[in-house]
């Protein structure tokens, strides 16, 4: 007899927000959204934003001819919050803004988003700013939906967030466009207009994804009996790389990465620690 795969019950969240529905329609910018483009405007804006708060975070890159985030050039820098989104154009500043920093280096500020660590990378390489309590959604999906996922190796793509849990399709055609001309110039019929829309598209997305899998991470839990702490969903990064998860039993730190935690096994939820 062919051995089966061992069902498990099906996770009550992803029911719940019926995840994974193919009745998608396109995302709207409903945040209201600032273009900042000098220094002590930026800092005005982002001062508002305090300890204990949570962020989108999504930044925009030119890379050099590596193509690796580690040589890459800062273009735009987003940060979302409650119903607003603030798209920082770094190309037209000289500077970067002390508010920016005190964020991305505030550990109190959860700073959510998909594909941190190449955010982290860049921000390291332009700013040489050590971001701290880092949430990647890809990953916080894995985790609230383990029976859905369980197959899936890596944390889940923007995309792929964007339309299984808010069931919209996010247009990422623009991911590579010129970003290092920046947010203002319009030589040769550049839409700058589209540009920013989609900057602060992408922020926008992170934090009303985070929102409903903050909900669904509870609920999880709750479902399969399990404590899932914090330092599970949260990194450091230093000098642009993941070095700081959580600390092991003997209050070491350890590295993690999603294709080698072993939180969830056969339908059972084990170590985190590897």
């Amino acid at each position: 007899m062919d051995s089966q795969e061992p069902r498990f019950a099906p996770d009550s969240a992803a029911i719940r927000i019926n995840l994974g529905s193919t009745d998608l329609a396109p995302l709207e910018l409903t945040f209201k959204a600032f273009l900042l483009t000098d220094v002590e405007e930026a800092n005005k804006h982002l001062d508002s934003i305090q300890s204990h708060s949570v962020v989108g975070l999504d930044t925009e890159y030119k890379t050099g001819s590596g193509n690796q985030p580690r040589e890459a050039k800062l273009c735009v820098v987003q940060i979302a919050i409650e119903r607003r989104v603030y798209v920082l154009d770094m190309t037209a500043m000289q500077t970067c803004p002390e508010d920016l920093r005190r964020i991305l280096e505030d550990p109190t500020i959860v700073k959510c988003g998909a594909g941190l660590n190449s955010d982290a990378q860049v921000l390291w390489t332009a700013l040489h700013v050590n971001a701290r309590s880092f949430r990647d959604i890809g990953h916080m999906a894995r985790i609230a939906f383990p029976i859905h996922y369980r197959k899936h190796a890596n944390p889940l793509s923007m995309q792929r967030c964007v339309g299984d849990i808010l069931h919209r399709v996010m247009d990422k055609t623009d991911q590579k466009a010129d970003w290092h001309l920046g947010l203002t110039d319009t030589t040769g019929g550049r839409d700058v207009q589209k540009l920013f829309r989609y900057a602060a598209l992408d922020a926008q997305a992170s934090l009303e994804v985070y929102r409903v899998l903050d909900d669904c991470l509870l609920e999880t839990a709750m479902q399969r009996k399990v404590y899932i702490p914090g330092e599970w969903l949260t990194y450091d990064c230093v000098e642009g790389k993941a070095m700081r998860i959580a600390t092991d039993i003997n209050d070491k730190y350890v590295e993690w990465s999603c294709n080698i935690c072993p939180w969830f096994v056969s339908g059972v939820f084990s170590n985190f620690w590897r």
